[in-house]
């Protein structure tokens, strides 16, 4: 079952209300936080590092780069080759209007400029359904190894512990495994209706590789940024890595809020808070989402500026 397209079919004014609630109580969530902790923090020593945040702005446009490279490789392990200049651009160009009122924006921008290059349209959905899979597993992948044992005993779920690398090793087999399961996939589902399936393992496996490094980057960009505004040490950047990753498959999964704006900030707030004063660490979601979203900005104008 597609959930977007059952998302797509429910009412517009359902899903908006929808969103509204969900919005509306993450930010409630958060606002709380901040007015019954605000004196916990010492504002008066809060400051705003000029090289602290200019590395975690960089970091975050690396990512950006590095997912449209990662959608570069994609379209040439289903066989379709467009230069790597044009896949920046189609996809730092799409990755913008996410943020619209709605729920496909980043999809059907991603289809339309895709289109535009002469991609047939299956290779388009496939690789796109494929992205959104990739992005979700090799998320979880890195979640399972960055999880802190010590927050599954303080969730009252210690026991799990011992399910977590077994469960590693699984999604490790299943990523490795996945350019043959995507053939046969493409081979029983599309026999007779998709025109010379060509699939090369070669730079699916790159890309599922600069995905895992796209994560760990994220979580360093994180850490970085959280780093700037309260004391944290080295052995934190796995737990703050974990708290990225959980929080963006959230918000991933919040399919009719834009971005799941509200939802991220709102379990990163809840995981940060391991870490910093509860009022701070609502803060710090919401500060982190606007340098994101400057990241993003700089890099769809320097896709505009350099590749026209």
């Amino acid at each position: 079952m597609d959930i977007r397209k059952v998302i797509s079919e429910l009412p517009r004014g359902v899903r908006v209300a929808a969103a509204l609630i969900v919005v509306g109580l993450s930010f409630f969530y958060l606002g709380n936080n901040i007015v019954r902790g605000l004196d916990q923090v010492e504002l008066s020593k809060l400051r705003l590092q000029p090289i602290p945040l200019a590395l975690s702005l960089s970091l975050f446009m690396i990512s950006n780069f590095l997912g449209g490279w990662c959608w570069s490789l994609i379209l040439d392990g289903l066989g379709q080759k467009l230069p790597l200049r044009v896949n920046f651009k189609i996809h730092l160009s799409a990755n913008i209007v996410k943020y619209l009122p709605g729920y496909a924006w980043q999809i059907l921008g991603k289809a339309y400029l895709c289109n535009r290059q002469g991609v047939p349209g299956w290779i388009i959905g496939t690789g796109i359904a494929l992205e959104f899979t990739c992005v979700v597993l090799t998320g979880l992948w890195v979640a399972g190894l960055a999880l802190p044992q010590a927050w599954l005993y303080a969730w009252g779920i210690g026991t799990l512990s011992l399910w977590r690398m077994p469960c590693v090793m699984a999604l490790t087999v299943l990523l490795i495994t996945s350019p043959w399961l995507l053939r046969r996939g493409l081979q029983g589902f599309g026999a007779g209706h998709v025109p010379g399936i060509m699939i090369h393992r070669e730079s699916l496996w790159l890309m599922l590789m600069l995905m895992v490094i796209a994560w760990l980057v994220l979580g360093l960009a994180f850490y970085t940024f959280t780093s700037m505004l309260y004391p944290l040490s080295p052995a934190d950047l796995p737990s703050l890595t974990f708290s990225w990753v959980v929080s963006s498959i959230l918000s991933l999964a919040v399919v009719f809020v834009p971005m799941g704006i509200g939802v991220k900030e709102g379990a990163l707030a809840f995981l940060l808070g391991f870490h910093l004063p509860m009022a701070l660490a609502s803060v710090v979601a919401i500060l982190v989402r606007v340098i994101v979203i400057v990241s993003e900005a700089l890099c769809f104008l320097i896709a505009q500026q350099l590749w026209c």
